[in-house]
């Protein structure tokens, strides 16, 4: 899978840094006229730095160009984009430092898997035009949007590269190499012809972007640039192959004059139908489904695997019929963990009913209580708002829980406490900087009946960093693990997730489920639950021998049918 650019990973070469201020440089991501990406490990976990080359950095409108246009870019809202977290804008090198998205660009997907397919088009269309609303609210145009800079992740598209696209417009001149700036199949025609441009030319682009996620390419592909630009300018787009409801709104964004195209806010609202559209809602719910991308690559490194293995066993096993190889996968994965379901120091029956195996999706239901932590008077623990404090609001629409070593655990209940349902499904998006193997972070359900620690009954559904998830039961005070530590599934991103955990209370039973990132994690029910009595609560968990730091995003509880 590829990440933060336009290639796969690739090794450092002795000409690389190795560090770069508080960053550990990983990999290379990709390499381009302004720079190089590198995947770097840094103090809150992955991120993905950008180094601008040293003949850009040297030219002093440039960098007074880089420094406004990246300041502008930190205060663009998280929607349906990979934020800049750091930057380096006085000294050299200058770098920028934003949130590393583990998932492939568009136009990579599209050369090597062909177009979109089913919702994920007009998920996408969603998720590019929140970006564009938060991003023009900054006051910024992005101006190169483009199929390589739209990331694909589970959880929706991610717009790239937003704010540093103006510090390369030298204003109503060429840029700074005498280049057109933009991609000619993307570009509106105000650009193409010279003319300033602003939000609606974001707005055309978007238009080509949508079509090229149906059909392979731009409306205005051609094979050279010259060709290109006159297409933008003069003709017409076919779109023909656009879904109906689809239709008429690319085709607003593509009008040739400017002033006749939508706005982001009203692109969004068309799209979702509501005038009063709310681009925080919308961003949380836009989510995106690769696992045809994984099912593909899995079955290219299957085929690979076999072919190397030279007719021996591991090929016959592969030879396997895809049923019986479904089935001795879960027999084994089930019963291993029965086995170590047993020596956990349980007092209670669990049933596990799955593990890592099935295709099974995460229940929908209506949606009871939702925290976006963008304002920081809400109603949770608050010890100062900073992206630093020590548990609280960040000031950038995230809640974050620090732990210094040796600090064992923390816990943050969410501030409704009434009305919650017994069928519930709790999702939280997370961030965490420690991917060891000592750290956990995940939701909690309780059902305690009082608030003395005797009387406790709370649920742990968590995650580690380095690809394994749990669930444990807390009685009286007292943790006790009611699964092993169960590997992931393949395709979830280490560090960052969307865990869902699934809490159904019944007489005498509670039913609990763990997804991360939609995936089915592990099913159980806990058949001795006779003292989880007391109202449904809920809240975030961290737990960690190290110091560490998790941040959460768009906590939602739903009732479940």
């Amino acid at each position: 899978m590829t990440s933060n650019g336009l290639h796969p990973a690739s090794a450092l070469e002795t000409s690389d840094p190795v560090q770069i201020g508080p960053y550990r440089i990983a990999s290379k991501l990709g390499q381009g006229g302004m720079g190089t990406v590198y995947l770097a490990e840094g103090p809150s976990g992955p991120v993905a730095i950008k180094v601008i080359n040293r003949l850009l950095a040297v030219d002093p409108e440039f960098r007074a160009r880089f420094r406004r246009e990246v300041s502008a870019a930190r205060r663009v809202r998280r929607f349906c984009t990979a934020p800049v977290l750091d930057a380096q804008l006085d000294v050299e090198p200058l770098w920028v430092v934003t949130e590393y998205v583990a998932g492939p660009d568009l136009g990579r997907m599209l050369r090597e898997n062909g177009p979109l397919e089913g919702s994920n088009v007009e998920a996408l269309a969603v998720g590019v035009a929140t970006a564009l609303t938060a991003i023009h609210d900054a006051g910024l145009v992005h101006r190169d949007l483009k199929p390589a800079n739209v990331l694909l992740s589970p959880l929706g598209p991610r717009v790239i590269d937003f704010g540093i696209a103006r510090a390369l417009d030298a204003g109503d001149r060429q840029t700074a190499t005498d280049l057109v700036f933009g991609t000619p199949d993307y570009m509106a025609p105000e650009q193409v012809q010279g003319e300033q441009v602003g939000p609606p030319g974001d707005i055309f682009a978007w238009g080509c972007v949508v079509v090229a996620a149906t059909v392979g390419a731009s409306p205005f592909a051609s094979s050279n640039l010259p060709h290109a630009m006159y297409r933008v300018v003069h003709d017409e787009p076919d779109l023909r192959s656009l879904d109906p409801g689809l239709r008429p709104i690319v085709a607003a964004a593509l009008n040739k004059d400017p002033a006749q195209r939508p706005t982001a806010q009203e692109l969004l609202a068309a799209l979702v139908q509501r005038p009063d559209v709310d681009s925080a809602q919308v961003a949380g719910s836009v989510r995106l489904d690769l696992s045809p991308l994984r099912r593909e690559n899995r079955e290219s490194r299957e085929g690979r695997e076999a072919r190397e293995s030279r007719g021996q066993a591991r090929s016959a096993r592969h030879r396997l019929p895809e049923g019986s190889r479904r089935r001795r996968r879960r027999d084994v994965l089930t019963g291993a963990a029965a086995a170590l379901v047993v020596s956990a120091l349980i007092a209670a029956a669990v049933m596990v009913w799955m593990v890592n195996s099935a295709p099974e999706t995460p229940p929908r239901g209506e949606m009871v209580y939702r925290e976006t932590f963008a304002a920081d008077n809400s109603g949770w623990n608050n010890e100062g708002t900073r992206v630093d404090t020590g548990q609280g609001y960040t000031g950038d629409g995230r809640y974050t829980i620090r732990l210094k070593r040796g600090a064992g655990h923390r816990w943050s209940p969410a501030p409704a406490k009434k009305g919650l349902p017994d069928r519930a499904l709790a999702s939280v998006k997370m961030n965490f900087s420690d991917a060891g193997s000592d750290t956990w972070n995940g939701v909690y359900c309780e059902y305690s009946k009082d608030d003395q620690v005797a009387n406790d009954i709370v649920y742990v559904l968590e995650v580690r960093g380095d690809g394994h998830g749990k669930i444990a039961k807390v009685v009286g005070g007292v943790p006790r693990n009611m699964t092993s530590d169960i590997p992931l599934p393949e395709g979830v991103a280490r560090g960052n997730a969307l865990l869902r955990a699934e809490c159904v209370r019944g007489a005498g039973q509670v039913d609990l489920a763990l997804w991360a990132d939609d995936q089915l994690v592990i099913r159980l029910a806990d058949t001795e639950a006779n003292k989880a009595v007391g109202p449904p609560r809920f809240g975030l968990f961290v737990e960690s021998v190290s110091e560490t730091r998790t941040y959460f995003d768009d906590f939602v509880v739903a009732r479940l049918p």
